[in-house]
C-alpha cells in the first residue's frame, strides 16, 4: 500500500508566502484587517442602541482609508512589475558587456591572469607620490613610489607581494598618495583596466564582474574589444 504524505497546512502557508511580491504581502494583511473590521462592524451594528445608533460618519472614513491603501497598494503592485521588466530590459542590454575591455574609475584593481593595469591622473606636480596596493584584509600587496609629475600615468602590477611571491587573482585595493609642494595641494584619480567576465543584476541595478571586482555601470568610462596582453 503507498504512503500518502500529509502536508502541514502551516508549511504550506508559509511556503507560499516566501513566493509572494511586497506588495502581494500587503494585500493579504490588508484583506485580513478589512474582514476583521467589517466582522467588528457588523457586530456593532447588530448590538447599538436603538435609540442611539452609530454615527455612519466614522466608519465610513475607516472604509475609506481601507479603499485608498487598496489603491495604494495596487501602484506598488504595478511598480514592482515595472522593475522586473526594467531588470529583465537592463539585462538584455547589457549583456553585450561580457568579454570587454573596460576602464572605470574606482579604486579596485582587478589581478587577471597575473597582471593588474591601472592609471592614475595627478592634477598637478607632486613632491612625492607613494603607491599601494592592498588585499580585502588591508594586507600590503606592493608599496612603491609614482611618477611625480602633473598628468596620466600607467602601472602595469606583475602581482607580486613585496616579497616577491605570485599572489592569486582577484580583486585589490590601490591608492595613490600625492604630497605636494611646500603644502600645495594634488589630487589623484586612479582609473582601472579589466576584462569583463560577468555581469550582475539586483534591485535595478547591474554590476560588471572584472575579475573579482564589482563595478557600477556609472563608474564606466570606457568601452573595448577585447585585447591582447596583459593577460586578458
Amino acid at each position: 500500500m503507498a504512503e500518502t504524505s500529509v502536508i502541514d497546512p502551516n508549511v504550506a502557508a508559509a511556503t507560499a508566502a516566501e513566493g509572494q511580491t511586497r506588495s502581494q504581502k500587503a494585500g493579504a494583511g490588508l484583506a485580513a484587517d478589512l474582514d476583521s473590521f467589517l466582522l467588528l462592524l457588523t457586530t456593532q451594528l447588530k448590538n447599538q442602541d436603538p435609540l442611539s445608533p452609530l454615527e455612519p460618519t466614522e466608519f465610513t472614513g475607516q472604509l475609506v482609508q481601507f479603499a485608498a491603501v487598496e489603491q495604494q497598494i495596487s501602484t506598488n503592485d504595478h511598480m514592482e512589475q515595472l522593475v522586473k521588466l526594467q531588470n529583465a530590459s537592463l539585462a538584455a542590454s547589457i549583456i553585450g558587456f561580457v568579454g570587454t575591455d573596460v576602464e572605470a574609475e574606482i579604486n579596485q584593481v582587478p589581478l587577471q591572469n597575473g597582471e593588474g593595469n591601472f592609471t592614475y591622473t595627478l592634477s598637478s606636480n607632486a613632491k612625492n607620490v607613494v603607491m599601494s596596493i592592498t588585499d580585502d584584509k588591508g594586507k600590503i600587496m606592493l608599496t612603491k613610489a609614482g611618477e611625480r609629475t602633473a598628468g596620466d600615468h600607467e602601472f602595469v602590477w606583475d602581482g607580486k607581494d613585496v616579497n616577491g611571491q605570485q599572489v592569486p587573482d582577484g580583486g585589490y585595493n590601490v591608492s595613490v598618495t600625492p604630497i605636494g609642494f611646500e603644502g600645495a595641494p594634488v589630487t589623484a584619480k586612479v582609473k582601472i583596466r579589466g576584462h569583463v567576465s560577468g555581469v550582475t543584476m539586483g534591485s535595478g541595478n547591474a554590476t560588471l564582474d572584472v575579475g573579482g571586482v564589482s563595478i557600477p555601470l556609472d563608474k564606466v568610462l570606457s568601452i573595448k574589444e577585447p585585447t591582447t596582453g596583459l593577460g586578458l
